[in-house]
């Protein structure tokens, strides 16, 4: 999905990333459909020049290497203000179970509380003695 360069092609990359993590893997798709190669942070990367990326969470940052003396490198702020569920969701409150939240990044509240809200992102849980996403 390469979204153009169009105001249809920004709504439907918006509609495709509610989270960080998703525009990291919208990205992504984008940047494996244009030939570049996903390199993992843990493995040895590679000595020749081309085109790659890395990402970490909500994170990505691509690059481009071969063209004469240029090196191009490219990154994204990929996260906007929220709520975000807090680590330790059960909560009551009045007699009636809610789930915590708290504000990120400085999010005008009075312009999502008129609004049905929807949860989005990523889910990690303990395995055994590690974290599974």
């Amino acid at each position: 999905m390469v979204a153009s360069a169009s105001a249809a092609g920004l709504a439907s990359f918006i509609d495709a990333s509610p989270s960080p993590f998703h525009v990291c893997a919208t990205v992504a798709a984008e940047l494996l459909d244009a030939g570049f190669a996903e390199v993992a942070e843990t493995q040895a990367w590679p000595a020749e020049l081309g085109r790659c990326f890395v990402r970490r969470g909500g994170s990505i940052i691509a690059w481009s290497s071969g063209f004469g003396d240029t090196f191009r490198i490219v990154g994204g702020h990929t996260d906007s203000p929220n709520l975000r569920v807090k680590q330790h969701i059960d909560r009551v409150s009045a007699g009636l179970s809610t789930v915590a939240l708290e504000p990120y990044g400085g999010a005008w509240l009075n312009s999502w509380l008129d609004r049905d809200l929807g949860l989005s992102g990523r889910v990690s849980v303990l395995d055994g003695d590690g974290v599974a996403e």
